[in-house]
């Protein structure tokens, strides 16, 4: 097998695994909501936060390393900015307003928290000597192709709103992650880039594995709402941990 097409299937056997912890976290086997609707609204606000978080990395990437990147990648980066910028406003719109002012305190923390995320850190020295590509992947490959896996678990979530939101944004993080894979595949085509795919691939599936992102599903614990799930093992960047009960 070559390196690409196992680099692909370690990705696609997580998004297997996520889909199973999220519909073993969320439903019941009766297929029932196994959490409360306030639960359920407090983790989307927590989902708002990061969709702004992609837009701020992205727009990193862009500025420091848009003159990188071909053209039709150029465009496909650009676009995705304003469609998570859209999915950040359409997820905030979802929860209450007492979760929307603790959305809006986590956005004020976000460029601090980026700064301290030493993950993200050591891939913006990648896109400043040159590669965004790794950046590209990180977020595209993993959190994105991570993020599609669970929301096709959420299809029969009985409250309209939420089925119909997640409906549309599911459909375009699988685009994102479309594009994440695109740009891994032109990478392990262009020969002049062999040792640059040797690198970027090297830290990439690590991710799919636990390394930089992992979704683990704690224990049950019928005391207290899950807490630390679907947390990157690093601290990092793409937290899907539960909110604590309120």
């Amino acid at each position: 097998m070559s390196t690409l097409a196992a680099v692909l299937e370690k990705f696609d056997a997580s998004k297997a695994k996520v889909r199973k912890e999220i519909r073993e976290g969320f439903f019941n086997t009766d297929g029932s909501l196994a959490i409360t609707e306030d639960e359920l609204r407090a983790w989307i606000a927590d989902r708002a936060v990061d969709e702004l978080k992609v837009v701020m990395q992205l727009s990193a990437v862009l500025t420091k390393a848009a003159h990188h990147l071909p053209a039709r990648m150029l465009v496909q980066v650009t676009e995705q900015v304003s469609d998570e910028a859209r999915h950040f406003d359409i997820l905030r719109g979802l929860v209450p307003a007492h979760l929307q002012a603790m959305v809006d305190a986590k956005v004020a923390e976000l460029p601090a928290k980026l700064a301290q995320d030493t993950s993200w850190a050591s891939l913006m020295v990648s896109v400043e000597a040159g590669n965004p590509f790794a950046a590209l992947l990180d977020i595209n490959i993993v959190h994105e192709g991570y993020s599609a896996a669970a929301i096709e678990e959420l299809a029969d979530i009985p409250f309209d709103d939420i089925r119909q939101a997640y409906a549309g944004i599911g459909a375009d993080e699988e685009k994102h992650h479309e594009s994440g894979r695109e740009l891994l595949e032109w990478l392990a085509r262009a020969s002049t880039a062999d040792q640059l795919t040797h690198q970027v691939v090297a830290g990439a599936h690590e991710r799919a594995g636990g390394g930089a992102m992992s979704w683990s599903w704690p224990a049950a614990d019928t005391a207290a709402i899950v807490e630390g799930a679907h947390e990157r093992a690093a601290g990092g960047a793409m937290s899907w941990s539960w909110p604590a009960a309120k």
